[in-house]
C-alpha cells in the first residue's frame, strides 16, 4: 500500500508486544498441520504465513529461543482460531479484552467513531475489531492525519489506493471525510481478505507492504512489528 514512517501508537505497542508473548506461551494451541523449515525461514515469516502467531508456534513446538530455527525441522502449526481464542482471553498482554487502549478514551470524539467502523465493517464482511485495530495503529483514529508519503486519515490510504476503492465501490468517495475514509479501509481490508484466503495475517501484511510485494517478495521486518502490532492491540477493540 506504501511505506512512511511508523507512527507512534505503534511503536508504543511493542512493550506490550513482549508481554504478549510471554501470556501466549503458557497456553498450548491445537496442531492442524506441519511444515518443514526452509532456508530464510523465520519463525514470524513462517507466523504470517500460516495466519498464526511467533508464540503459539513456539509453544507448540517447545521453542525456547526463537530466533533459532533449524532448517529441515518440521514444525505443528496451531490453527489461527487457536491462536486468536488465547491471543484474546488473555488480559496480561496490556491489551485487555474489550477494554479500549487508554489514549483512545482519552478523545471521546475519536470514540464517537466507532459506529461508522462497525456499520462499514458489517457493509463489507469483516471483522469490526480488526478494522479498528489496523486504523488506531495506523492513525490513532485521528482523520486529519497525512503521512510524508501522501496517506491520508484514519486508514492511512495512499492516493493510489483510494482511486482503487472508488473503482471498487463505483463511488467517489471523499478520503477527508471520516465516514468515507473508514469505508474505504473497510472496503480495501476486505479485497485484501478476498486475495489471500481470508488469511488475516497476510492481509494485515498487504495493507501494510503492498500486497503485490507481499506475494512477490520477502516480508520486511518493519512489516512483521506491523503485523504483531495490529494483532497485539486488536483484542481491545472485541
Amino acid at each position: 500500500m506504501r511505506r512512511r514512517a511508523a507512527t507512534a501508537v505503534c511503536v508504543l505497542v511493542v512493550a506490550a508486544l513482549a508481554l504478549a508473548g510471554q501470556a501466549s506461551a503458557t497456553r498450548r494451541a491445537v496442531a492442524t498441520q506441519s511444515y518443514v523449515v526452509k532456508r530464510g525461514d523465520t519463525l514470524s515469516s513462517i507466523a504470517i504465513r500460516f495466519g498464526t502467531t511467533v508464540s503459539a508456534i513456539a509453544t507448540a513446538n517447545n521453542i525456547r529461543d526463537r530466533n533459532l530455527v533449524v532448517i529441515g525441522k518440521r514444525l505443528a502449526i496451531p490453527s489461527a482460531s487457536s491462536s486468536r481464542a488465547s491471543a484474546t482471553s488473555s488480559s496480561s498482554s496490556g491489551h485487555t479484552a474489550g477494554v479500549l487502549p487508554t489514549k483512545l478514551r482519552a478523545h471521546p470524539e475519536r470514540v464517537a467513531l466507532r459506529p461508522l467502523f462497525n456499520k462499514w465493517a458489517a457493509e463489507y464482511g469483516v471483522a469490526p475489531d480488526l478494522l479498528q485495530a489496523i486504523a488506531w495503529i495506523e492513525s490513532g483514529w485521528q482523520n486529519s492525519v497525512i503521512s510524508s508519503t501522501g496517506a491520508m486519515g484514519i486508514g492511512q490510504l495512499q492516493p493510489a489506493t483510494v482511486d482503487f476503492t472508488r473503482k471498487l465501490t463505483g463511488i467517489q468517495l471523499d478520503p477527508k471525510s471520516a465516514t468515507d475514509n473508514i469505508r474505504m479501509s473497510a472496503r480495501f481490508l476486505r479485497y485484501l481478505l478476498d486475495r489471500t484466503g481470508n488469511n488475516v495475517s497476510v492481509s494485515v501484511a498487504a495493507y501494510y507492504q503492498g500486497l503485490r510485494s507481499v506475494s512477490t517478495s520477502p516480508t520486511l521486518p518493519e512489516t512483521l512489528l506491523y503485523v504483531a502490532n495490529v494483532l497485539a492491540v486488536r483484542p481491545s477493540f472485541a
